[in-house]
């Protein structure tokens, strides 16, 4: 009788760490990329923006907020993406920071609002940042930043 409810405790104690395991993965493994000459564009044409200068509401080689960026580098691709952040953030597929590649969407809590710049590499980040300044590349592993990341998007496979 002891012998059988250890089996039964023991049992319920694989399966509670099972579960606890599966829920605690609020990401998954991102697939394997498969379109490497979008993103390759995608990331020529996000590097040929820089310089230019912030726009709040710009989505063309005039200026650019984040968000109009984004959709203008993308656009470039034949990829159409909607136009704020927050409807960027939401129709990608969220990833682990690890797992980012060239050409994936990154997303920081600004002030109660979303920023979005697209993934170089090595840690750094091409975007719009704000009012007075130009489209440029910056390291995500900066103390700003690294306190203001929200999460990275897969948008392209």
């Amino acid at each position: 009788m002891q012998a059988e409810s250890v089996r039964r405790w023991c049992s319920a104690g694989v399966l509670v760490a099972a579960l606890c395991l599966s829920a605690c993965a609020t990401t998954r493994t991102p697939p394997p990329i498969q379109d490497y000459a979008t993103r390759e564009a995608v990331l020529e044409t996000a590097l040929g923006q820089i310089g230019r200068p912030y726009r709040y509401g710009g989505g063309d080689g005039n200026g650019f907020d984040c968000s109009g960026l984004v959709q203008f580098v993308y656009a470039q691709s034949g990829v159409e993406l909607p136009r704020t952040a927050a409807q960027q953030r939401d129709i990608g597929m969220r990833i682990p920071l690890a797992y980012a590649a060239p050409g994936d969407l990154v997303f920081f809590d600004i002030g109660g609002g979303d920023h979005v710049g697209i993934y170089v590499g090595d840690g750094r980040v091409v975007h719009a940042p704000a009012s007075g300044q130009t489209v440029t590349v910056t390291s995500i592993n900066s103390a700003y930043w690294r306190d203001h990341f929200a999460e990275a998007v897969r948008i392209l496979r």
